[in-house]
């Protein structure tokens, strides 16, 4: 596919917004909230004695290079996929001509080389982290997501894995690596269930992927597949939210979020069962996920901050 199509079309005036809008900055705020979380449980695991005020700076460090790689992947997956989303999504920034390919490039490669600038004043293997995922997100754009299951797991690793990112850099800083079990159970559940999610997006984008051959659960074993798939995933999603009470690593003061996130992500699972082909039906699911993911995400937050553990 010629990444460069939209190179030929006649110039437009660039849209400063469209520097903004390609980032989807809604996910990269709410992804950067998971290393947040991670920060915090390590502290908490740990029993640090220092006030959490002490690692304020590494919280917002460690926020913006998550918001940044992520951004940078977001553009970077735009690229690839402009003939796709001149199908799925035509508003967008790329396929919209409101930004050229040779921008939009230029804009990944300066906020990638920031995050990493950013990650060395945490420490040396913080970096390698960074740069990791930085290759990690251009080869899931590049051929990751044609391969379907693969490629799905790439992007719910890639977010899910802001937790264990978080309590990574607090235990390079303070010279012990803390990766306690509730930051495992937190991955676990946001993995599943955004990959869920992606499974049932990969029912919802069969037309435009055939563009790129991209073999998704629905298109190479078909819709019903896919819905039971996803429901499997959101299944072990909710156990490894509600062991998380259930193993004492949050106060059941707090379990409003305990049946709001169990009710919500079931719901994505059973949706897409009772249609696998019906559009309707996959919005639903796959916006009851997204839901579920941010009530999780609420949750991941709130536990350490609530003294649990």
């Amino acid at each position: 596919m010629n990444t460069m199509s939209n190179e030929g079309s006649p110039p437009r005036k660039t849209d400063p917004a469209a520097f903004v809008s390609i980032l989807r900055p809604q996910n990269c705020i709410i992804g950067s909230m998971t290393v947040l979380s991670g920060v915090m449980v390590a502290y908490r695991v740990a029993g640090d004695s220092a006030p959490l005020s002490t690692y304020y700076w590494l919280m917002a460090i460690g926020y913006s290079i998550y918001f940044l790689v992520a951004g940078a992947g977001n553009i970077v997956n735009d690229i690839f996929d402009i003939e796709i989303d001149r199908v799925n999504r035509p508003h967008r920034a790329l396929p919209s001509g409101r930004m050229t390919v040779r921008q939009a490039w230029a804009y990944a490669a300066v906020l990638s080389v920031v995050a990493a600038l950013l990650s060395l004043w945490v420490g040396p293997l913080a970096t390698v982290i960074v740069v990791v995922f930085e290759l990690l997100g251009y080869a899931y754009a590049a051929k990751g997501k044609t391969l379907g299951i693969a490629g799905n797991f790439m992007v719910a690793f890639s977010f899910a894995f802001g937790v264990v990112f978080g309590s990574f850099i607090y235990g390079e800083v303070t010279g012990t690596i803390i990766l306690p079990v509730p930051t495992w159970l937190f991955f676990i559940t946001a993995f599943m269930v955004l990959q869920a999610r992606e499974t049932i997006k990969g029912a919802e984008d069969v037309r435009g992927d055939e563009l790129r051959d991209v073999r998704t659960v629905a298109r190479v074993y078909g819709y019903r597949v896919a819905a039971v798939v996803a429901a499997v995933l959101n299944v072990v999603g909710v156990v490894c939210y509600t062991l998380v009470w259930l193993w004492g690593f949050a106060s059941w003061d707090l379990w409003p979020l305990l049946v709001l996130g169990d009710a919500v992500v079931l719901g994505a699972a059973v949706s897409p069962l009772t249609g696998p082909s019906d559009p309707k039906r996959l919005l639903i699911g796959s916006t009851l996920d997204k839901v579920g993911a941010l009530v999780g995400l609420i949750t991941f937050v709130l536990v350490p901050l609530y003294g649990g553990f």
